[in-house]
């Protein structure tokens, strides 16, 4: 399993690098985070039929061989690649699914794949704001960001206590219970997300029992949370798949595949290393800045941001 996620994780780290930090996102798997009424954003939603409508690529599609990666009774479902309406990435999604993706700045998209007929799904959820006080909110406020009011506030956590304790709840989950950890997968996480510099940062992967809304789930997480030292907020990444308990074991092998399946497109990378010099240049300078963060470096943030 995940014989290609180094590479996948190192290929999205760097892309969320060059982007930074904007706005909540949008996934309701474990939980979500309420979306800003201005946000300029750009999503695709569509239901992948047998006939392949819309932006999919019929080359590539193909039938997965029963028993393939433990899938069990869902082996013989379709996958067929998915292409962003805005094209910042493609998806291998299986036939009669549902595609959604959420452009939340310049580089960085949410996307989320979900079956129709159950509580399967596979996402990825990136940079889910929490403020650390209510002066932060009345701050941001003032500057007319939208949406501030429903943003949680919270010191900073460790990814456990993230998700357990902001995320879940805000998607009417509930008793978040990590059933296995993967000390390999997060050293790697780690590795590709926690760059020199950052006032904190920690990754864990793992695997969890919840309850949401009195369904029981189960699924494999990514959870990333980190501080870049301004003052004010705090993130929290969340990438994963889940499924009820009862058909996590015929089903995980496939949301892997789909989870695991995401491509930032050529043309989206080009676009965003063109931006990489202005924007690693203000993440830096709140990084330099982060001991003296005072009333201009929070104004200046608050317009990087709402950009």
């Amino acid at each position: 399993m995940y014989k290609n996620i180094f590479s996948f994780l190192v290929t999205i780290a760097i892309l969320l690098a060059l982007s930074g930090c904007t706005s909540p996102g949008i996934n309701e798997k474990i939980g979500s985070v309420p979306e800003s009424d201005n946000n300029e954003t750009e999503v695709g939603s569509e239901n992948i039929s047998a006939s392949g409508t819309g932006t999919i690529a019929e080359q590539g599609a193909g039938k997965m061989p029963a028993g393939d990666d433990g899938i069990g009774a869902e082996a013989g479902l379709k996958l067929k690649e998915w292409k962003a309406p805005d094209g910042s990435i493609t998806l291998q999604v299986p036939e009669g699914w549902n595609a959604a993706e959420k452009r939340i700045d310049n580089c960085t998209v949410n996307w989320n794949v979900e079956d129709p007929t159950s509580a399967k799904s596979a996402y990825m959820n990136n940079q889910i704001m929490v403020l650390k006080s209510e002066q932060a909110r009345e701050m941001y406020k003032a500057y007319g960001l939208q949406g501030i009011d429903n943003v949680p506030v919270s010191d900073y956590l460790l990814p456990e206590q993230a998700v357990s304790r902001i995320v879940a709840p805000l998607g009417g989950s509930s008793n978040v219970q990590i059933v296995e950890r993967d000390n390999e997968l997060t050293q790697q996480v780690y590795n590709a997300y926690c760059i020199t510099g950052l006032a904190a940062c920690n990754a864990l992967v793992f695997d969890a029992t919840y309850d949401n809304n009195g369904r029981a789930m189960k699924g494999k997480y990514f959870a990333v949370t980190l501080d870049l030292g301004e003052g004010t907020t705090w993130w929290i990444n969340l990438w994963g798949y889940t499924s009820p308990v009862g058909e996590w074991e015929e089903s995980g092998g496939l949301l892997e595949k789909v989870f695991t399946s995401v491509m930032y497109t050529e043309e989206w990378q080009s676009k965003c290393r063109k931006n990489a010099e202005s924007t690693i240049g203000v993440i830096n300078e709140v990084i330099k800045n982060r001991q003296a963060a005072s009333q201009d470096s929070a104004e200046q943030w608050s317009q990087y941001i709402r950009n």
